[in-house]
C-alpha cells in the first residue's frame, strides 16, 4: 500500500529528528490559536518548523502556512512541480562562477525554491529542517 502525502512527510522528519540531525521541528505538533482558526476540516498539522528569520512554518497533509505577524497559505502540495536546495540555478551560478560555492553554501544552505503551477515560493531559515522537507517535496507524486 502506497504511502500517503502526510506519512511521506512524518516518515522524512520522523528519521531526521531521531538521529538528531534537526532541532527546529517538531512533529505532530498542537496547532496554535490562529492555526486552528483556519484549520480545513480533517486537516492533519504533522511538523511545525521554527524559522531562523522568524516566525513558523506548519506542514499538514495538504498544504504549507507561515505563521510570522499573522498566518498566511504558501501553498498546496497538488500544486509543486519541482523542489530546489538553495536557488534554481545553482548549477548555472556554480559553472559561472565555481569561486562562489562556499559563499553561496554558506548564505543560502538551508533555503529552497518551490516551483509551483503558476510562481515560485522560497523557503528560508529552514535551518537544517531543509533536508527532510527537500526529502519530503522530491518523493511526492508531480
Amino acid at each position: 500500500m502506497p504511502f500517503t502525502v502526510g506519512e511521506k512527510l512524518r516518515v522524512q522528519f520522523r528519521k531526521h529528528l531521531r538521529k538528531g540531525h534537526v532541532r527546529n521541528a517538531q512533529l505532530d505538533p498542537t496547532p496554535s490559536g490562529i492555526v486552528s482558526q483556519i484549520a480545513e476540516d480533517g486537516e492533519v498539522f504533522i511538523v511545525k518548523v521554527d524559522r531562523s528569520k522568524g516566525g513558523q512554518l506548519w506542514f499538514s497533509d495538504i498544504r504549507v502556512l507561515l505563521e510570522h505577524e499573522g498566518i498566511h497559505e504558501l501553498f498546496r502540495y497538488n500544486s509543486v512541480r519541482r523542489a530546489h536546495w538553495m536557488l534554481k540555478n545553482l548549477w548555472d551560478r556554480i559553472r559561472a562562477e565555481p569561486a562562489s560555492v562556499d559563499h553561496l553554501k554558506t548564505r543560502y544552505f538551508d533555503r529552497l525554491e518551490i516551483e509551483l503551477e503558476e510562481r515560485t515560493c522560497i523557503l528560508d531559515g529552514l535551518g537544517q529542517s531543509y533536508s527532510p522537507i527537500l526529502n519530503f517535496f522530491r518523493w511526492i507524486p508531480k
